[in-house]
């Protein structure tokens, strides 16, 4: 599936295309913080490279504008991402790479991986590549480029159900000062009104609730999505309720019903922080939420459904999910550069769709947190 990238600009003489492939020579070795790759053989239109990634390293999420790549595995594991897909490869296996579409190699393995790697195209050289996602911070911005910034709430702005602290409203509120910034959450507008203080509510550029499905701005709501959950897929909620293994206290609003989603809890979302706490954790050892979650996907495929915060399960029919929020910032902001930042946006966490949403739409960034502190923290680095 080959993805549109927009809104970035290549400025470079193209004369022939030996001028791009001259810049390579046979022999010349490019450091990276990930490894290494080495030049094996130049030609007209190619380039054979070996590319040898450290244990636990992985080069950017990437795509190329005017080539496309070819892959063989020579030693070691790797894990591989074109497109949607991600899958893994081991010694002698191969995979391609079209022209455009985003894609990454990660070394899952406890040995270097070496890579052979044929470049195709007109234009080869290293000018050519997009970041989308990079963990030594090489995704850049250019200079005098508006940055438009989105972030998840629970877990990401705010601890998880738990009010933003006085130190990350005291720096949060001169962030957002000068800047476009937007909050989207699973929560309703009333629970996000219970975590973020107004006066910063009135202060981002706007508000996306309900996955998106209301948008207020200045406390004002702008827009509203509803719908009518089938009767089947109710029942069935109620009967994993009933038929859990938890074997501590439940609590009552186990199926809350929201504007365009319906976010479903075993344990009940009235529940105290310590019952919360004592449910997580044993989610993360009986996986729980996560088997709820694969079978009403398998039983319900008209409905986007995935793990959510430390207790729930977010239920939306597809349209009405996070993504839809990545589709209506890229229709206001067609030129800027979109940078989100969420604590779960791993597959089957409730930031996947909207995370991988953005950079199909293209010029976005996704930074993945691990709460505010770490939001703190990359903020001052990269962006103050």
């Amino acid at each position: 599936m080959s993805y549109p990238v927009q809104n970035y600009v290549f400025i470079k003489l193209t004369f022939s295309v030996v001028i791009s492939f001259m810049e390579y020579k046979v022999g010349e070795i490019g450091q990276r913080p990930w490894g290494y790759w080495k030049v094996e053989e130049v030609g007209l239109g190619f380039i054979k490279k070996t590319i040898v990634i450290n244990s636990g390293a992985s080069l950017s999420l990437q795509s190329h504008e005017y080539r496309s790549e070819k892959w063989e595995i020579v030693s070691g594991i790797a894990e591989v991402t074109v497109g949607y897909n991600v899958f893994s490869l081991k010694e002698g296996e191969k995979t391609e790479v079209p022209i455009r579409v985003i894609h990454r190699l990660r070394n899952i393995g406890d040995t270097p991986l070496t890579i052979k790697e044929l470049q195709l195209g007109e234009i080869l050289d290293e000018d050519d590549i997009i970041r989308y996602e990079d963990s030594y911070g090489r995704c850049k911005t250019e200079v005098g480029q508006r940055i438009i910034f989105l972030a998840d709430m629970d877990g990401t702005l705010t601890p998880a159900r738990l009010p933003m602290t006085k130190e990350f409203a005291s720096f949060f509120e001169k962030f957002i000062a000068d800047r476009v910034f937007y909050i989207v959450s699973g929560s309703d507008y009333k629970k996000i009104q219970e975590q973020v203080p107004m006066r910063i509510l009135t202060k981002v550029t706007g508000v996306y609730a309900s996955m998106g499905n209301e948008f207020y701005e200045r406390g004002n709501l702008i827009y509203k999505n509803d719908f009518v959950p089938k009767r089947s897929l109710l029942e069935k909620l109620e009967a994993f309720r009933k038929n859990t293994k938890y074997s501590l206290k439940l609590y009552q609003n186990y199926i809350e019903k929201r504007c365009g989603m319906i976010n479903f809890s075993v344990l009940g979302r009235d529940c105290p922080y310590e019952a919360r706490i004592e449910y997580s954790n044993w989610d993360k050892k009986s996986g729980e939420r996560a088997k709820i979650a694969e079978e009403l996907s398998a039983d319900y495929p008209e409905y986007d459904i995935s793990v959510g915060g430390n207790i729930s399960i977010d239920i939306v029919p597809y349209g009405f999910g996070k993504d839809q929020v990545a589709t209506r910032l890229r229709n206001v902001y067609k030129a800027e550069k979109v940078v989100f930042m969420g604590d779960r946006t791993e597959k089957g966490g409730n930031d996947y769709s909207i995370a991988q949403k953005l950079l199909i739409l293209g010029n976005a960034e996704i930074i993945a947190v691990n709460g505010p502190d770490d939001v703190i923290r990359i903020l001052k680095e990269k962006y103050e």
